[in-house]
């Protein structure tokens, strides 16, 4: 009697010990496959925002050829998501190695005229290509580059100049050791071309009590833009167009 009490009692001990593991092995189980199944969701929306787009974004056009933004390599697109200052959430944002290429209308080979920073942001309402604006100074065609559409405090803004089937990029010379490729001008006021002079009013930030009013003079030796003078002037100027 006391044999059979104590198989029973070890009969009851191992039962216990093998449920108990398995309630382990599946809560386990169930943490391992939670994890599992949460990354590729992650990963399918992030995919699903952002697709390859290696399009032109940027055209330019005279009788000598076509002046063209576009990737130097992979470039990438998403819509904005969310409206911000730097547009609404149905605008689209392009990301990735872009470069200037001239394509001579001779049918010639096409070349590099410009290659802009790693990872450059392109940011438009719709994905047709731009229009690059064009102006003339000292008898040279020149275009201008705005990659964003809008912005929260400047516009970064590109110069390009075609003379003889040529193009090359235009710097802002600020001072003698201050050359910029890019000059930042305010978002909702365009630059001008006024009297042989590029007027354009640079951006703005808070603390700042004046904006910077710069005029260029266009050196067609140098293929450079000379600043010529810069005015100071208080935004509520601006505003009232009093500048």
């Amino acid at each position: 009697m006391r044999y059979k009490m104590a198989l029973m009692l070890t009969l009851f001990a191992l039962l216990t010990a093998c449920t108990t593991a398995m309630n382990k092995e599946t809560d386990s189980m169930h943490v391992n496959n939670d994890t599992t199944t949460a990354t590729p969701n992650v990963t399918s929306i992030a995919g699903d925002a952002s697709t390859v787009d290696n399009s032109i974004r940027a055209v330019g056009t005279v009788q000598d050829g076509h002046l063209l933004v576009k990737p130097d390599s992979q470039a990438n697109k998403a819509p904005l998501g969310a409206p911000s200052c730097l547009g609404l959430e149905t605008f689209f944002r392009w990301s990735g190695d872009y470069e200037v290429v001239w394509e001579p209308a001779s049918g010639g080979a096409s070349s590099k005229v410009f290659s802009f920073p790693v990872d450059f942001d392109i940011v438009q309402p719709s994905e047709t290509p731009i229009l690059l604006q064009q102006f003339t100074l000292e008898k040279t065609t020149i275009f201008a580059y705005v990659p964003r559409y809008t912005d929260c405090h400047g516009l970064e803004t590109y110069l390009f100049g075609i003379e003889e089937g040529k193009a090359f990029p235009i710097p802002f010379v600020m001072k003698p050791d201050q050359i910029l490729a890019e000059i930042s001008q305010l978002p909702q006021h365009p630059f001008q071309v006024s009297n042989g002079e590029l007027i354009l009013t640079g951006g703005y930030g808070a603390g700042q009590d004046f904006i910077p009013v710069y005029h260029f003079n266009y050196d067609r030796n140098k293929h450079a833009m000379i600043l010529n003078k810069t005015e100071q002037v208080k935004p509520n100027d601006l505003v009232s167009g009093e500048a």
